[in-house]
């Protein structure tokens, strides 16, 4: 390349030297070229490299780092031997150093990055524009890069810093499957607009027909290949597949529109059992449960959309909905042994009426009725002169009322008025628990939680694998695929069991003290409160919440 005469604004003596530390030429002659000297020391370049002869003492280090500015070719290798050179100034000449290539482009490994580095001053880089970008251009020729790079993007490059000036096209890798199900109503009343719950209108109970729509996936997508600088294809990272969990004895899995959709294959209500989607045994009774229906067991859910007439009984395994606005009368027992029951219009249990629920109870109210939960239960109105036992007993805030009888909880009982005017006398006993034993099991089942998560995870994966190539394995791996997905449903059903535990925990530990006993509007006097072991009767009206810490009682 021809040499450029260009003089710094440095102390350099000869046009032509620095012409060498603005080019990429080098000094091919017989004898070294002379780049920097004066009465103390002496620089010059020979085969790209770079020496030094120190004359005298006295030229210390940042002097001379001050006035190698004017030269940003040169770069500094050997700093231990400059040091030593000026510190003995014996005059014998060192090597300590190179020359840098005037302009340096390089690729990452990737080949998806060049960067370039500009190693002169600005003026000279406006100067030589021209010049420059053609080596530039060479340079990107020679790594196989196909673009030629803008003018703008090549003029706003700092010099004597690195810096991107071409990206490769980066692959758009494939979005991940997504996966959605039918969302199950909230077991909760609903709100009206001012605000107070309505126990009239709960929805409990997500019938479906067969063909109904209970979930679907969109499948991953393959994604879009990239290119490199060099003009090779960048493959994409394909999405990753999801699995959709459900019963296959109930629900059917069909492509419609290119998506995997889930639809019933029967009649009845959608339930979620260790994650899979499926379509529980559901009896409706259309009218009232009596003497048409006799007394009624079922292994399934039911909705009486009636009554229960005096003397009848209705048992379940799973959830029991009975609808009837009148409510229900002199009824001999409801049982759900696994589920939760819903009495849309109250019990009058006329001293003996039953009511026990594996889960959870939401009843409008209750008269003279025994209901016992494996959960909560949940009062509307009020509850005179019930036996009450369940995890928590919760009666509105505002309209509910415990009056007369007895209510055992195992954490906490919330009403807005305990009692009444006429000062009926009504027990609320909590049981109460040791907060830091619930704390240490807590801590124990999140530990057995994060190793079976762990543990399906890894499964989750094997079955990812197998399920790429479902349509050519051997009898052996099609037996390995089946106890994989086997194991897999069983770790499924065994996490559900543990955040189910999990939630109980945590909701105890939501609870003041060692248990609580909370008074939203008033209690009246005879009102007699135990919190583990402490007792407490009320002789005067109070507002507020009573709760246990340790053995102590206190009020708040």
């Amino acid at each position: 390349m021809a040499n450029i005469l260009l003089v710094y604004e440095g102390t350099c003596q000869n046009a032509y030297f620095s012409a060498i530390m603005n080019t990429n030429a080098c000094w091919k002659g017989n004898s070294p070229m002379e780049i920097f000297s004066d009465e103390s020391l002496r620089i010059e370049c020979e085969e790209d490299e770079v020496y030094i002869t120190v004359l005298r003492k006295g030229y210390s280090l940042k002097s001379l780092e001050k006035e190698l500015l004017n030269f940003p070719r040169i770069s500094i290798t050997k700093f231990m031997v400059l040091k030593e050179a000026l510190e003995l100034a014996d005059s014998g000449r060192k090597l300590i150093g190179e020359l840098k290539p005037l302009a340096a482009v390089s690729l990452s490994r990737d080949m998806m990055e060049a960067k370039l580095r500009l190693n002169c001053t600005e003026a000279y880089f406006n100067a030589e524009f021209k010049t420059i970008a053609d080596q530039i251009a060479l340079q990107l020729q020679e790594l196989g890069v196909e673009h030629a790079i803008e003018e703008d993007v090549l003029r706003s490059v700092p010099v004597q810093k690195e810096a991107v000036i071409a990206k490769g096209l980066p692959p758009r890798h494939g979005s991940d499957a997504v996966i959605c199900y039918f969302e199950q109503s909230e077991r909760k009343p609903a709100i009206r607009e001012d605000g107070t719950a309505n126990y009239y209108d709960m929805n409990f109970i997500d019938e479906v027909q067969e063909g109904d729509w209970l979930g679907e996936k969109i499948p991953a997508e393959e994604g879009v290949f990239g290119e490199t600088l060099t003009g090779d294809p960048v493959p994409p990272l394909k999405g990753k597949d999801k699995k959709l969990l459900y019963d296959k004895k109930t629900v059917k899995a069909c492509e419609e529109d290119g998506k995997m959709v889930l639809r019933a294959l029967c009649d009845g209500v959608v339930t979620f059992r260790g994650g899979k989607v499926s379509v529980g045994r559901h009896l409706v009774i259309e009218g009232d449960a009596g003497p048409e229906t006799g007394n009624i067991e079922f292994d399934g859910s039911i909705t009486v959309r009636g009554i229960v007439k005096p003397g009848y009984s209705v048992n379940a395994s799973l959830d029991i909905s009975i609808l009837g606005e009148l409510g229900i009368s002199g009824f001999k027992e409801i049982v759900s042994e696994k589920g939760d029951i819903f009495i849309k219009g109250g019990a009058f249990g006329q001293g003996s009426g039953m009511i026990k629920a594996g889960k959870n109870i939401y009843i409008k109210h209750s008269n003279e009725c025994s209901l016992t939960a494996g959960g909560d239960i949940h009062i509307g109105y009020y509850s005179i002169g019930g036996i009450l036992k369940g995890r928590n007993i919760f009666a509105d805030e505002r309209k509910g009322k415990l009056i007369g009888g007895l209510i055992e909880a195992k954490g906490r009982v919330q009403a807005g008025i305990i009692g009444n005017r006429l000062e009926r006398k009504t027990i609320i006993q909590i049981e109460g628990f040791d907060r830091n034993t619930v704390n240490e099991e807590l801590e124990t089942l999140l530990l057995a939680y994060r190793k079976r998560a762990a543990e399906m995870e890894k499964g989750k994966k094997q079955l990812e694998i197998f399920e790429q190539y479902i349509n050519q394995l051997s009898d052996k791996q099609q037996k390995q695929y089946e106890q994989t997905l086997s194991l897999f449903e069983r770790q499924m059903e065994e996490i559900a069991v543990l955040d189910h535990q999990r939630k109980i925990l945590t909701g105890l530990l939501e609870t003041k003290g060692e248990g609580e006993v909370s008074i939203l509007q008033v209690a009246y006097p005879e009102t007699q409160l135990q919190i583990k072991s402490q007792s407490r009767k009320l002789d005067t009206s109070v507002r507020g919440t009573f709760y246990a810490v340790r053995n102590s009682m206190h009020f708040e």
